[in-house]
């Protein structure tokens, strides 16, 4: 399918064309224009490249990134390494922070496009059919970090085999009433494949979760749901967290029960977050590769931008990082 242009667009508005580039320019037009401008717009996914790079000759040296928030330990950390990698490459980053919405990391997706940028970086927590659609829109190379895209460049981390083996441990300390705290199923990665590793492999032994509870990835959230959830906790002798953070929250929440970590009551997790060897009873966790993520992600995009053959997915790493947080009830 030919790729739509301002002309097209200005002919199916039955405007000039124009009224179309100053639509995209931010420029005054009646609220009716605009408007039927804007549903054509969206209806045919359309993002213009307001930097005509093919005019221009050159590339800009200029990597667009979006994560879904800075403050967390992966996002912040996994940037830093980007960017390290980037600069060693001879790229600037341009970070685009969408705060857990959708609708912003798409909406940066195209604007980026509008940039110039050479290509995107994109750590989604999801991965609907909205973002495959638009990144087919585009004309800039992306590559995904941390989820899978069924047409897109990715970069993965292998939570499926890494959940299997973090539920394997556990089942080899002797724990049988195993209880799991994640969160939603739209987030492929830690919602989905950790959830489906850890049900998978208590399935293989015939068990069941004691429970399994769903929240986001705050941790003032993780420890309100373990409270509010704490009578069906204490029927469990471990709790396996989808992240390190929802772990912190769970652990003050069952101490502040009763329940010591360590001693009577485990918690494993994952991330390896700076703080989770530190804690009173430091927490075992599986450890994901963020910097060799970050080196291969932008090694991929590198060689889509300069058109060299490459895989369309990539697998990190992990390793098990066993701690006093999980009892090992063998030795009881």
């Amino acid at each position: 399918m030919k790729k739509l242009t301002i002309v097209d667009i200005a002919k199916m508005a039955g405007v000039g064309s124009t009224t179309v580039s100053r639509y995209f320019n931010g420029g005054n037009l009646k609220k009716e224009t605009r408007e039927k401008i804007k549903k054509i717009v969206e209806e045919y996914n359309y993002t213009p490249n307001t930097f005509a790079k093919a005019l221009k000759g050159t590339d800009s040296k200029i990597i667009g990134v979006i994560v879904p928030c800075l403050h967390s330990y992966v996002s912040s950390n996994t940037l830093k390494y980007i960017d390290k990698n980037l600069k060693e490459n001879n790229y600037e980053t341009l970070i685009m922070n969408a705060d857990f919405d959708e609708e912003k990391q798409l909406d940066y997706i195209r604007k980026l496009a509008r940039m110039n940028v050479d290509g995107i970086i994109l750590l989604p927590t999801t991965m609907s059919k909205s973002y495959e659609s638009t990144i087919k829109s585009i004309d800039v190379p992306v590559v995904l970090l941390g989820q899978e895209g069924e047409y897109t460049y990715s970069v993965e981390y292998n939570d499926f085999n890494a959940a299997r083996d973090l539920a394997n441990f556990v089942l080899a300390c002797g724990h049988r009433k195993i209880a799991y705290l994640g969160v939603g199923e739209e987030d492929i990665a830690v919602g989905y494949y950790r959830k489906l590793g850890f049900m998978t492999t208590l399935e293989k032994y015939n068990l069941s979760p004691i429970e399994v509870l769903v929240t986001n990835f705050g941790m003032e959230d993780s420890y309100r749901l373990i409270n509010e959830n704490i009578d069906k906790l204490k029927k469990a002798t471990c709790l396996i967290c989808a992240t390190d953070n929802l772990a912190y929250g769970a652990i003050k929440a069952l101490e502040e029960n009763g329940l010591n970590v360590g001693t009577d009551y485990s918690v494993a997790a994952f991330g390896d977050y700076a703080s989770s060897a530190l804690l009173k009873s430091p927490l075992t966790t599986i450890k994901f590769d963020l910097e060799d993520a970050a080196q291969k992600t932008v090694e991929m995009l590198l060689n889509v931008i300069k058109k060299k053959e490459t895989e369309m997915k990539i697998l990190i790493g992990y390793d098990l990082k066993t701690r006093s947080s999980v009892v090992d009830l063998n030795n009881l």
